[in-house]
């Protein structure tokens, strides 16, 4: 008998998390309740109720095949795969060890190119 298949589907760093539909979503980050930690979630969405989500303690490897059994059993449509911290200032964090605040004076919210001026606490009023 042939082995089932499940289309695996990876996004980029800040897509987000895709909804509706009946799917698994592996998704690598780091961790809220201590940022210098890693975190794998699955998120199951199988179309009945709210997708679940499910805080693994496993590799990448053992999550992907734990997603892909989910994936056959539950007869889901895919397997998306988002790594949060493929981005570039995630890596950066990474590479300093989980600390956050490494080059956070160099953050802004413009597009210069556009002539736009991102949102800033200020501008805000009570």
């Amino acid at each position: 008998m042939a082995e089932i298949q499940v289309p695996i589907r990876k996004l980029a760093p800040h897509d987000p998390v895709p909804g509706g539909g009946r799917h698994v979503v592996v998704l690598r980050r780091f961790d809220e309740d201590d940022p210098r930690r890693i975190a794998i979630d699955l998120i199951v969405a199988t179309g009945k109720a709210e997708p679940e989500t499910i805080r693994t303690t496993h590799g990448v490897s053992e999550v992907l095949a734990e997603a892909r059994r989910i994936a056959i059993d539950e007869k889901l449509d895919a397997i998306y795969i988002i790594d949060r911290l493929a981005g570039p200032r995630e890596r950066d964090i990474l590479r300093h060890h989980g600390d956050h605040s490494v080059h956070f004076g160099q953050l802004d919210d413009f597009d210069l190119e556009e002539g736009e001026r991102g949102s800033d606490m200020r501008d805000r009023h009570p």
